[in-house]
């Protein structure tokens, strides 16, 4: 049984961490949340870890970060569900880096809407992971942290992002945290 896994949704954002510790358990997800939820699920009932930690790249939502900052994601829900249906879920919190909420989204968007960002306590960011994740380590019963990079401003063209800098920084960040107890 592994004690940790880390998870990221694309080799890309895998690689500079892989380089920096190859002897790490790294499993890629795949974007998205039907197709994270799917490898996943199999990853769990295949190794059983005791914990996961999501990391990838992000879009900042709000002027309070910028590119290149890692944060802790600390409450994540999927985007566009009616409240009746939705669900906040809460990885355990694991560093000192920056809080912030997260919005699991079907695509890039800049229709999050001013009043969600506005009235957030945290700082914002979207990504398309997120709650599938902690939806299936709800099921499982496997503790789970949630930390991105930020590659860009949500609205930005693509031109503008920086997915390099962003992966590279986070690699060096994950490094530096022990997620064993």
């Amino acid at each position: 049984m592994t004690k940790t896994l880390y998870l990221f949704p694309t080799e890309f954002e895998a690689a500079p961490f892989r380089q920096l510790n190859p002897q790490a358990s790294v499993r890629i997800i795949g974007v998205g949340i039907a197709t994270s939820a799917a490898l996943l699920s199999r990853i769990i009932a295949e190794e059983q870890p005791q914990r996961v930690v999501l990391c990838g790249i992000a879009g900042a939502c709000d002027e309070r970060l910028s590119v290149g900052q890692v944060v802790e994601v600390v409450e994540d829900s999927e985007v566009g569900l009616p409240a009746i249906y939705s669900t906040l879920y809460t990885p355990r919190r694991c560093t000192s880096l920056v809080e912030a909420v997260a919005f699991t989204v079907s695509r890039c968007t800049a229709s999050l809407g001013l009043n969600v960002v506005e009235s957030a306590t945290h700082p914002c960011v979207e990504q398309m992971e997120g709650a599938a994740v902690g939806a299936v380590c709800k099921a499982w019963g496997v503790e789970y942290s949630h930390l991105r990079a930020i590659s860009n401003r949500v609205g930005d063209e693509r031109a503008l992002w920086q997915p390099d800098e962003a992966a590279r920084r986070l690699a060096e960040i994950l490094l530096e945290v022990s997620f064993e107890e």
